[in-house]
């Protein structure tokens, strides 16, 4: 199952986010399909291309709860 899910990067302590696409059974640092966007939960900066993202949501792509939440964030700015 592909999922959009969050892939880590940054330092200890200070953490930043890209939104991607991948496969459910890759571990969370693994190989990407497609790259979303980027989230800086510490300065709550979102840059998402929700565009892409319904393109793979109508392919079938599941997106966690987190992702969905950013989303809908996304979608009321």
């Amino acid at each position: 199952m592909v999922k959009i899910r969050l892939f880590r990067t940054g330092k200890t302590n200070s953490p930043y986010y890209r939104v991607v696409v991948m496969d459910s059974r890759s571990p969370r640092n693994g190989k990407y399909i497609d790259n979303l966007g980027t989230y800086d939960p510490r300065g709550g900066k979102l840059e998402l291309d929700s565009i892409k993202a319904q393109e793979w949501i109508k392919k079938g792509a599941q997106p966690t709860v987190i992702v969905s939440k950013l989303l809908k964030r996304k979608e009321a700015n």
